[in-house]
């Protein structure tokens, strides 16, 4: 079967969460196949392989040519008990998102509405996710966030909504055919995100999520009590990203890349021996030499028998970018940077008005250093590191820390461009004023200015790779 990167287990855990909870009950079909596909937009393999370990852990029962069945007999004592162990340890994430969350998606689906056209006083709508696999807003979301072909914005969505499992819809009716289900009478209702949408898209966050915060909150109070959980240690947020990630030697090629466009190992000198390499970045030698090999294959060292590694930046042939994975680990920084150029405008200004006047001076410092710098990459990941070490939002801490991790592979292709004469960036007015505008506390000219910039550099990006945008 083919490797999915991983979305199996999505698939997966989502069915699990609604099975264990009660969405679903014992007896009950899930969808085709083929509907399933379409609601997560996945290969066929990719879904069997989720069906196939739902069956082996006893949840549901499959026969060729039928739909699946639901195995799992739970009572409603067990459902309530299974629902509190999921959410009681996610309490400090839910708080979270009705902050981070909004600032990092809303920017997205305004946009995304834009990109649809779509009438947002009418809402004159026509969702393409045919199935009731997720409510309405999420369909709306989802075809939002569609419009910027960006796999990674899809995927961090899909993220969140695994970790906060209660925006998926109620169920509607028990075994009985009864009423909505409840967590039980004197409790809060079950989390859910009701059908329709309203006009104000601000609202509708704080409808959708806000709103529906309390009651969230007020049953882990109680269930913490019930099921003694108190003292349950909480579990963050956490990007898992499900596509091909930069092999070691590809992430540690873009490290000593960053390292050299600062200045730390300059063009002409060598690179340590590989014992050295391999202690300082805690990786074994034969991924220290595969490593040496991309680096030379990109033109950024040249390695001689005997003596060393020399830092020589040569020009090279863009085609070797055509490699598969160097092109996969490219894309993954054109869609980094479009998400930042989304969000990184709110995210900023959020993160340096929570911080000291002292963390402030600290940043400017750094974008100080930038001076007499020749990689525009390097304010981007100045500023992703400030963001991923001091915002009060570990959503956002967790993600731009990953984005980090992607953008870093802008450090190869500044290193490629540099030499053929096509970086045509000039940042150092830029950083000028930067560092002016922090300095005298405008926050907002700061973030808009650093916006302006890193969407440069994605246009940039998309113009001289339009194959792999």
């Amino acid at each position: 079967m083919k490797k999915d990167d991983g979305l199996s287990e999505l698939v997966y855990e989502y069915y699990e969460s609604r099975i264990l909870f009660g969405h679903y009950r014992y007896g009950e079909q899930l969808l085709s196949v083929s509907q399933i596909c379409s609601s997560f937009q996945v290969g066929r393999n990719t879904v069997l392989a989720a069906l196939q370990k739902l069956e082996e852990n006893g949840y549901i029962a499959t026969e060729e040519r039928k739909v699946a069945r639901i195995a799992y007999q739970g009572t409603e004592d067990i459902f309530k008990k299974n629902i509190a162990n999921y959410f009681v340890p996610r309490r400090d994430g839910i708080l979270d998102f009705a902050r981070g969350g909004q600032l990092l998606f809303m920017p997205v689906w305004q946009a995304g509405l834009q990109n649809l056209g779509l009438d947002t006083q009418k809402l004159t709508y026509q969702n393409t996710v045919q199935s009731d696999t997720v409510p309405a807003p999420v369909k709306l979301y989802i075809d939002a966030l569609r419009t910027f072909h960006n796999d990674l914005l899809l995927n961090l969505y899909w993220q969140c909504l695994r970790y906060l499992t209660f925006l998926y819809p109620r169920r509607k009716v028990d075994q009985s055919g009864s009423a909505d289900h409840k967590y039980n009478s004197g409790e809060a209702a079950e989390p859910v995100l009701t059908q329709y949408l309203v006009n104000d898209l601000d609202q509708s966050f704080d409808f959708y999520y806000v709103s529906i915060q309390n009651e969230v909150l007020a049953f882990i109070e109680s269930a913490s009590k019930k099921y003694n959980l108190e003292q349950v240690r909480q579990i963050p947020f956490q990007w898992i990203i499900y596509r091909q990630r930069p092999q070691v030697r590809y992430t540690l090629a873009a490290r000593i890349i960053r390292e050299i466009l600062w200045g730390r190992c300059p063009v002409g000198s060598y690179l340590p021996s590989m014992p050295k390499l391999a202690e300082q970045y805690q990786v074994s030698l034969s991924t220290v030499r595969r490593t040496l090999a991309v680096l030379q294959t990109l033109g950024v060292t040249r390695t001689f028998m005997g003596v060393g590694t020399r830092v020589c930046l040569e020009p090279v042939d863009f085609r070797v970018l055509d490699a598969s994975e160097i092109q996969e680990n490219l894309r993954l920084h054109g869609e980094g940077l479009q998400f930042l150029a989304l969000t990184v405008r709110g995210v900023t200004v959020y993160t340096l008005e929570a911080v000291t006047e002292r963390k402030r001076d600290a940043l400017a410092e750094e974008i100080r250093k930038l001076r007499g710098k020749t990689s525009s990459i390097l304010c981007i990941d100045v500023l992703l590191s400030f963001i991923a070490n001091e915002c009060p939002s570990g959503i956002i801490r967790e993600c731009y820390g990953k984005l980090r991790e992607l953008v870093v592979w802008g450090y190869i292709l500044s290193a490629v461009l540099l030499e053929n004469g096509q970086l045509d960036f000039d940042f150092e007015h830029m950083m000028i004023q930067s560092e002016k505008d922090l300095q005298a506390g405008r926050l907002n000219a700061f973030a808009d200015r650093l916006q302006s910039f890193i969407e440069s550099r994605m246009n940039f990006f998309y113009l001289k790779f339009p194959l792999w945008s």
